[in-house]
């Protein structure tokens, strides 16, 4: 869903078009702790709720590195439609607003939420109990819609050089996110970065974060056909667009803090969440991170390659149109023509009253006829 009238994000945000992703990070807090729903009720609330919306679809362009590259570029004209779209508060939406926003979201039009105030809130105020996660093990439970459940996981200078993971899935299929928070000051946690459940070709739904040594990307679910349905091409060709590296995060030894957040419509989430090591004792995942890494190379070349080919596919494709377009007429010019001359011979052989003349048969040639006299 995409703000009807969009405003400068710099202005919206009030910071400088040289602001670091820091001072907007900063900025986007302050403003949207001010705006938010869940704070501004009564008369004020609908005019805050626009402000909100303002202030998502303007972080949301600001806080990615590529969509504000493009902005900053060629301005809105340069970003996609699904780069203006609003995220809910999942908290703040009533059941009818929800189940709207689940059914567009099930027609394929991306519904896309951040995570509710009050967990934000609890993490900087340090409200809240966290679970011990530790290498190697599974720990199965659910969260609430709106609700969240937090794990602290000590990691090594040994696990931040080698490698490591945090991830999580639903079985039953059940939207989440998958949170890592930043400690500031004591016992004062703030919202790192987040990565949202996909789901995955047997129906489950994973999320993971990853702490490698090397680049990895996030990857967004293909085109919906809304987006794609006058132009199919475009399924092959806007596949990758959503594939964007993920920002390097810088890791200290010592604990750190991450928390499921159920992003479902309706009802809970049930999830299992790990932590693997990628030079565990037996080494048993060691290839396939290299896996990982070969194919993320391969992908962002081939998202290159893929920008270059469209361009070359797209002028053959006119080319090619025109030539069809240049075949139609010619056989329709062809068919007519060949209709007029028809329909002329037999004006041609209609007599006065309009019926076709039939030369009179002789039974046998006359006299002098083969000679011409």
């Amino acid at each position: 869903m995409a703000a009807s009238t969009p405003e400068d994000p710099y202005e919206v945000l009030q910071v400088q078009r040289t602001a670091t992703p820091d001072e907007i990070k900063s900025a986007y807090r302050k403003l949207a702790l001010r705006n938010h729903p869940d704070k501004n009720q009564g008369a004020s609330a609908e005019e805050a709720a626009e402000k909100f919306q303002k202030i998502a679809t303007a972080y949301g362009i600001l806080s990615d590195p590529d969509k504000r590259r493009r902005y900053d570029q060629g301005g809105f004209a340069n970003l996609n439609p699904s780069d203006l779209e609003v995220q809910l508060d999942l908290s703040s939406l009533g059941m009818v607003n929800t189940a709207m926003a689940a059914i567009f979201n099930k027609l394929g039009v991306p519904v896309k939420t951040v995570v509710a105030q009050h967990v934000l809130d609890a993490a900087y105020m340090g409200n809240f109990k966290a679970l011990q996660l530790q290498f190697g093990e599974k720990h199965s439970d659910k969260v609430d819609k709106a609700g969240v459940v937090f794990y602290e996981l000590t990691v090594t200078e040994q696990h931040i050089a080698e490698g490591f993971a945090v991830g999580a899935h639903s079985i039953q299929g059940s939207r989440f996110k998958l949170l890592l928070f930043e400690q500031a000051v004591d016992t004062q946690w703030e919202l790192l970065t987040q990565e949202d459940s996909q789901k995955t070709k047997k129906g489950m739904q994973m999320a993971g974060l990853y702490f490698f040594p090397f680049l990895t990307c996030r990857m967004g679910p293909k085109p919906s056909a809304l987006e794609t349905g006058s132009d199919p091409e475009a399924m092959l060709f806007k596949r990758l667009d959503s594939m964007q590296a993920r920002d390097h995060v810088q890791l200290r030894p010592g604990r750190i803090l991450v928390a499921v957040y159920g992003d479902n419509w309706f009802n809970r989430v049930r999830y299992t969440i790990q932590a693997v090591h990628t030079m565990s004792t037996d080494r048993s995942l060691a290839p396939i991170a290299d896996t990982v890494q070969q194919v993320e190379a391969k992908l962002l070349r081939k998202k290159t390659e893929l920008r270059q080919f469209e361009s070359e596919y797209r002028q053959v494709q006119s080319q090619f149109e025109t030539v069809v377009k240049r075949f139609n007429k010619e056989q329709k010019e062809v068919e007519d023509l060949i209709q007029i001359r028809d329909q002329a011979y037999l004006d041609l052989l209609a007599g006065s009253d309009g019926q076709a003349v039939v030369p009179r048969q002789q039974t046998s040639p006359q006299k002098g006829w083969l000679k011409g006299s």
